[in-house]
């Protein structure tokens, strides 16, 4: 049986398996034998493995988050498999990466979307950025940032719409470059006030393509072949996606826990031009806390969120996992003072570690000033009183209740599913 597409994106990436169905060399063969189900099954299997070595926590909560992790893969993979993603008949559906089904450490503060993109066509998109603090357009080839635009930059009419053409060529007006290799167009919106902002119209169409449509879109008869190359790409996808983010997370735990790393603009494996972000690894005892300090550069937006070992964002919705320029409290002199702890330090800028043990930690900075690396400190939780100013903003248990009140039903809004 092939191992594999021969092109699209990496096989660690959801995308990989839309994109199977129209690439590799599977054949009906083999999905009417059987041999597609039983080589995804088999590497689901080895995925599976991944939990019972040596590379898992053993806590009950962060095994728990393993097993979880791996039904949100096989989710991903599904949804990825059933949806059409042809690159000449796109469409700006909600991603499948949310509160629930998270991937890659996601940004609490976001709504992704995309669609597939040919660079032997071309492409409008027209929209109106309602009231997101954040909206950035950028080009794939596979895992590689090709090109970014972001909202604020674009020349727009005068009730705010827009409208963006991509293609190979040049054109006149807001234009985005389809090198070859193009493979998407992801959409990303961050939002600083979950309460009022409103998020994005968009709105994607195929203007002109290589070669006549052959059929209405959605007639084709299914293909064999086609759908054994996505069951292929699936088992595939699970077992590389969790080896992965575990390199990454290994990785960074080698060069030190508890700290932040390098800033750096990871465009090479997909990130915006405009975001610096900044990394690190957790980990606590129940009775540890870790006080993280920095002043925040003038920046469109900037953010913190915790993560879990397998990389998903930690539940923002039910936990204040995350903090961004808006929510967050800072101290008279500009200083941004968090504490990441299992339990609520009664501290305004607490970020919960939702009983994970361990996990990884990013500082994001849109269009900013600088990037600048915070400073850490692990601390007994009963020695914070002692650790932190006298004028730390507190919050009483009824206002972090209001709290979290107000970010399950913002999360709810910007997802409805």
């Amino acid at each position: 049986m092939n191992t594999g597409a021969s092109s699209g994106p990496p096989t660690w990436m959801p995308a990989a398996v839309g994109s199977a169905y129209r690439h590799g060399s599977d054949s009906a063969e083999d999905l009417v034998s059987g041999r597609a189900w039983a080589g995804m099954l088999e590497a689901l299997g080895r995925a599976g493995s991944v939990l019972a070595s040596d590379r898992a926590p053993t806590g009950p909560v962060d095994q728990a988050a393993g097993y979880r992790h791996l039904l949100v893969l096989l989710a991903l993979a599904v949804d990825e498999a059933l949806r059409p993603s042809d690159p000449y008949d796109p469409t700006f559906s909600p991603a499948n990466v949310d509160n629930i089904l998270k991937w890659g450490m996601d940004c609490p503060d976001a709504a992704y979307t995309g669609a597939a993109v040919r660079p032997d066509a071309t492409y409008r998109i027209t929209g109106h950025p309602e009231s997101v603090r954040y909206l950035g357009f950028q080009v794939m080839s596979g895992i590689a940032n090709s090109g970014n635009i972001v909202a604020d930059d674009l020349d727009m009419a005068a009730d705010g719409t827009f409208e963006i053409h991509l293609s190979a060529d040049r054109r006149p007006g807001n234009w985005m470059e389809l090198p070859s290799g193009s493979s998407s167009v992801v959409v990303r919106q961050f939002f600083y006030d979950w309460d009022t902002e409103r998020a994005a119209r968009l709105e994607i169409e195929c203007l002109e393509r290589p070669m006549p449509i052959a059929a209405p879109p959605g007639t084709e008869v299914l293909s064999a072949a086609g759908v054994a190359r996505q069951l292929t790409a699936l088992g595939q996808f699970v077992e590389s996606s969790i080896a992965f983010w575990l390199d990454i997370e290994e990785a960074g735990r080698a060069e030190g826990l508890n700290i932040f790393r390098t800033p750096a603009a990871l465009t090479a494996m997909g990130a915006a031009a405009e975001n610096v972000s900044v990394w690190g690894s957790w980990q606590l005892d129940p009775d540890q806390a870790l006080v993280v300090e920095v002043t925040p550069p003038d920046a469109l937006y900037w953010s913190v969120s915790l993560g879990n070992h397998w990389w998903e964002t930690i539940d923002y919705a039910n936990h204040q996992s995350s903090l961004n320029g808006h929510q967050a409290v800072l101290d008279p002199n500009g200083v941004f003072r968090a504490v990441v702890a299992h339990h609520d330090p009664g501290v305004a800028n607490w970020l919960d570690t939702a009983g994970h043990g361990q996990g990884a930690m990013i500082f994001r900075w849109l269009r900013a000033a600088g990037a600048p690396v915070p400073a850490t400190r692990v601390v007994a939780f009963s020695d914070l009183a002692g650790a932190l100013p006298p004028d730390t903003a507190r919050v009483d248990p009824e206002t972090r209740a209001a709290i979290i009140a107000r970010r399950r039903s913002a999360v709810r809004r910007r997802f409805p599913r």
